[in-house]
């Protein structure tokens, strides 16, 4: 530094170029050496520091000048990037859906000039149906709130068109989360879509030839297995005229005749069953039913069916969970695959039923076709016959297919099981290998209830006829079927209206009081169904019995494969016992006392309930938890004139049992009982049919219960 002030002339100059005569030091020629050494000491940092500062501010300058020339060359880049691709409309919005800028593939596909679109909003890309649905601004919303919208649609072009569009749409946000607008990418899958679309009219036409294919084979056998049955039934029944014209009577002939008729008008029936099981149209009749005791009550049939040349082993193991299923379909689906078994071992063998408990998991029923995981009870028919080929097993459930000689089977047994089976809700499977024989397992699903069932088919050896002539009302529309029907029933004993339609029904139902019981096909002419005049006529008469029937299962009373709750059902064709049967049965239970439900879980409690239900002239079904009374009463239904229910019984609450009670039987009267007298469920509260007795109680107390329900 120079120590000497006028050694430093551009310091001179500037403290010479200010005015000091104010200043209490006046001008700097007259100032001391060592200030003007200092004042020069402090100027020259002054200046080293600003020239420190300058370099600084001119590096850093010029960073950024070669930043933003970076910057522009890479936008520069990604602009004719973006101008480049002519496939996609890429383009910017800004927050409220206003276009912001605008590449050639937008222009390409939509057919905007830039010009023309930016600063327009984007719905005009959508139909105005979509437009009136608010479908751009939830499109807008739906990537604000989950960051990203995609969907696919039709969208319009600028002349009116309109093409099938992918489109993606993103929120762009700056550092802070601001919302800045969105990107928008849109892309013409007009091609894809008609060839997808293609692609599926090509599949239905494939199924539809495939189902028509089936159609025709399953028409064919349906034709040759009848034309053969009523070759026998017409031949037969010309041979009764003719022997009838005879003299003397050749009554052995005819006896003879009328066998072999009536056996090819029982095939034909069975044929017809057979069909409907296939098609899971048949009516089934749901029951809980132990699969052990049911095997182990078929041995004799078993074995007179089998003959002897067959060694029936049965392996059944204990413990067996219930199962809900028609136990008449389940024995002939068993006798069904025994005989299988026996024609697939010609020279004689074994046959092995194996029945335990099982449980088919997620993987399981993820790799079979209607299969839902959980427990079931798996009935298990093995044979040590042939055995099938993989070309066989692969068709052995189609319907009249058979590797059997011409007139050696219809080719339904297996397609019958297969059906009534998954009418039930269960599985097939079916193993085989050529020369070691076949095993056919049937998954049948566990009945969630707490008390093991049987219900075993009746066995009835006679034909009950009317005691007291009862009056049945006849409702049918075929004239041949209701003189058939009328004509059994007056054998029978009772007397009989009768009428072709559900009006004219009503009408006779109005004038005769004394009608215990309507006879009624499902299927009628004239508006109303079956069903349907049930109701009404239960709404003027709630203690009439009704008896449907039917040759085909019909939605009015079979809803999911099954009987409705409470409905009794005598499918076509029906025999003179068949009828008489049913009938007997059901008068039979009209005359009984009312069924009432007591729900109680303490044993010595439910015992003495149960004695004074019955002093009161009641039928008593007593069930020990919330689980077996919803149980009982889908089995029994309207059935149960009433139910005792403990206000806490095992399992859920009084409340929530009653809902699901009512569920199943709507007017379902309920008794609750409770210690505590408030403590009746607010939602029954206002509800007729219900009412809380507050034990303990005595008979009297119940008594009274009893009937204010059922003045209610």
């Amino acid at each position: 530094m120079n120590s000497s002030f006028q050694e430093t002339p551009e310091w001179s100059d500037i403290l010479s170029g200010r005015d000091w005569s104010s200043t209490p030091l006046g001008p700097p020629e007259k100032w001391p050496e060592d200030l003007r050494k200092t004042v020069v000491l402090i100027l020259e940092s002054i200046q080293g520091r600003i020239e420190e500062r300058a370099t600084e501010l001119a590096a850093a300058n010029a960073s950024l000048v070669q930043e933003a020339a970076e910057r522009l060359r890479i936008e520069s880049r990604l602009q004719h990037f973006v101008e480049g691709v002519v496939d996609y409309a890429l383009f910017m919005l800004d927050p409220n859906g206003i276009v912001t800028n605008w590449n050639t593939g937008a222009q390409r596909i939509k057919g905007y000039a830039a010009s023309e679109i930016i600063g327009r909003h984007f719905e005009r890309f959508y139909t105005p149906e979509d437009r009136a649905a608010g479908v751009p601004a939830r499109a807008l919303q739906t990537a604000i709130r989950e960051g990203k919208f995609e969907a696919e649609g039709l969208r319009v072009r600028k002349d009116g068109t309109t093409f099938w569009a992918n489109v993606v749409i993103n929120p762009i946000r700056d550092d802070k989360g601001e919302l800045l607008g969105f990107a928008k990418i849109t892309r013409d899958v007009t091609e894809r879509h008609r060839a997808q679309e293609a692609l599926q009219r090509t599949q239905e036409q494939l199924a539809q030839a495939q189902k028509m294919e089936g159609i025709g084979q399953l028409t064919g056998g349906v034709a040759h297995d009848f034309n053969n049955l009523l070759t026998v039934i017409i031949g037969n029944l010309e041979s009764i005229r003719r022997t009838l014209g005879t003299t003397p009577l050749d009554h052995e002939r005819l006896g003879r005749s009328i066998d072999h008729a009536m056996r090819g008008a029982e095939r034909a029936a069975s044929l017809t069953q057979r069909l409907l099981a296939f098609s899971r149209r048949q009516p089934l009749d749901p029951k809980p039913v132990n699969v052990g005791r049911l095997v182990a009550g078929m041995s004799e049939l078993l074995r007179r069916t089998l003959g002897e040349q067959v060694a029936i082993e049965t392996v059944l193991a204990g413990g067996l969970w219930p199962v809900l299923v028609d136990p008449n379909q389940l024995e002939v689906s068993i006798l069904n695959l025994a005989v299988n078994a026996r024609d697939a071992m010609p020279g004689g063998g074994k046959l092995t039923i194996e029945t335990a408990n099982a449980h088919l998991d997620e993987a399981y029923a993820r790799a079979q076709t209607e299969v839902v995981p959980g427990q079931y009870v798996v009935l298990a028919i093995s044979d040590t016959g042939v055995g099938m080929s993989r070309e066989v097993q692969a068709r052995a459930f189609e319907p009249f297919y058979t590797t059997k000689d011409i007139g050696q089977g219809t080719g339904l047994g297996l397609s019958q099981v297969y059906g009534f089976v998954k009418q039930s809700g269960g599985h097939v499977k079916l193993y085989s290998e050529e020369g070691y024989g076949t095993t056919v397992k049937l998954y049948l699903p566990r009945l969630m209830a707490e008390q093991d069932v049987l219900v075993e088919p009746e066995q009835v050896h006679h034909t009950p006829r009317s005691r007291n002539g009862e009056t049945i009302l006849v409702v049918e529309d075929d004239e041949d079927v209701r003189a058939h029907s009328t004509g059994i029933l007056r054998e029978l004993g009772y007397d009989v209206l009768e009428a072709a339609t559900a009006a004219a029904g009503l009408q006779l139902l109005h004038g005769h009081p004394e009608i215990r019981l309507m006879f009624t096909d499902v299927g009628l002419p004239g508006g109303m169904n079956g069903r349907q005049l049930a109701d009404h006529a239960r709404s003027i008469r709630p203690d009439l019995k009704v008896l449907f029937t039917t040759g085909y299962a019909r939605n009015a009373i079979v809803h999911e494969g099954r009987l409705d709750p409470g409905v009794s059902l005598l499918t076509k064709p029906f025999t003179f016992s068949d009828l008489a049967r049913k009938l007997g049965d059901m008068l039979d239970e009209a005359s009984a006392p009312p069924r009432v439900l007591l729900v109680e879980d303490d044993a010595m409690r439910q015992m003495a309930v149960a004695e004074q239900v019955k002093e009161l002239g009641y039928r008593v079904e007593v069930a020990g938890s919330a689980a077996e009374a919803i149980s009982k009463v889908r089995l029994m239904a309207d059935d149960i004139a009433l139910a005792i229910i403990d206000i806490s019984p095992p399992g859920r609450g009084g409340d929530a049992l009653l809902s699901e009670l009512r569920a199943l039987n709507a007017h379902l009267p309920v008794v609750f009982t409770s210690p505590d007298s408030g403590s009746l469920p607010r939602r029954f509260a206002a509800d007729p049919f219900v009412v809380l007795v507050r034990k303990p109680y005595t008979g009297k107390d119940l008594k009274s219960a009893i009937d204010r329900l059922r003045m209610a």
